[in-house]
């Protein structure tokens, strides 16, 4: 059984796409990394990709399929970038708005691109969908919607925890209104500066089921495209990230096996 994960934050540059990245580049079966942030930057295509021309391909190029009356679920695969050329892995990223704005012209896209994200399940696809800020009005009720899970980053300094406080009430205003109850939890980048995890987790009453490693120098490589590092892959780095993506991956696989036999079981 396949997932999708949406990750946010409450803030800018709390680690959300590296994140995102390195759990893709470390997940354990073929995955796609959706660039769904409504305040464009870019930031895959310019960093890790390395200036890569999407040829048009991405959300708006959906938008303009959604236009014309185009399911998006057959097209989706073919509107994305590899994030790898080798192994034995499909390891994708769907490019994001290129447009201050551009996001606005999507309200009425999201559900049906949710619905296209949820549907690569049939073909052993997870998706890791990066969505940038929880804005006042929470996150697109499409990608919640689609989503087995809603992850939070957060850093462990005190400026990033008061702002999560503040736009997680929003977050799980949001869930709680939803037909279906999508799990919430706690990704803390760099745990122990100075707050560890645990601590975190207890304040906001919330499971930490990430805990990406803060390293500036190999989180370069992933957010800014920098030379990587010899036996970069086997490092200490990737390694966590490996151990986080394989965590993350059975602990959704298991409740949706749970929820398969509670359905079965009505």
């Amino acid at each position: 059984m396949m997932a999708v994960v949406l990750l946010a934050s409450a803030t800018g540059s709390p680690g959300v796409t590296t994140t995102a990245l390195g759990l893709a580049l470390a997940w354990p079966r073929h995955c796609l990394v959706a660039d769904c942030d409504r305040d464009p930057s870019q930031a895959v295509q310019a960093g890790y990709l390395r200036g890569m021309d999407n040829g048009g391909r991405g959300l708006m190029s959906l938008a303009h399929l959604h236009r014309e009356g185009t399911p998006l679920a057959p097209e989706l695969w073919r509107h994305t970038l590899p994030l790898t050329q080798a192994g034995d892995r499909e390891r994708r990223f769907l490019p994001g708005f290129s447009t201050a704005g551009a996001s606005r012209l999507f309200e009425h896209v999201w559900g049906t691109l949710g619905e296209a994200l949820a549907s690569l399940d049939e073909r052993g696809i997870d998706v890791l969908i990066d969505g940038g800020r929880i804005s006042p009005a929470g996150l697109p009720p499409g990608l919640v919607a689609a989503a087995d899970a809603v992850v939070v980053c957060v850093r462990s300094s005190l400026r990033s925890l008061a702002a999560a406080r503040i736009h997680l009430t929003t977050l799980e205003e949001q869930l709680r209104s939803m037909p279906t109850p999508t799990p919430a939890a706690l990704a803390v980048v760099g745990p122990g500066r100075p707050y560890a995890a645990g601590e975190i987790a207890a304040q906001f009453g919330l499971a930490c089921w990430l805990e990406p490693p803060w390293d500036q120098r190999a989180a370069e490589v992933l957010s800014d495209g920098a030379v990587e590092p010899r036996r970069f892959h086997e490092s200490g780095f990737m390694g966590r990230f490996r151990a986080d993506a394989k965590a993350l991956s059975d602990r959704l696989t298991r409740s949706r096996e749970a929820s398969a036999v509670a359905v079965g079981a009505r």
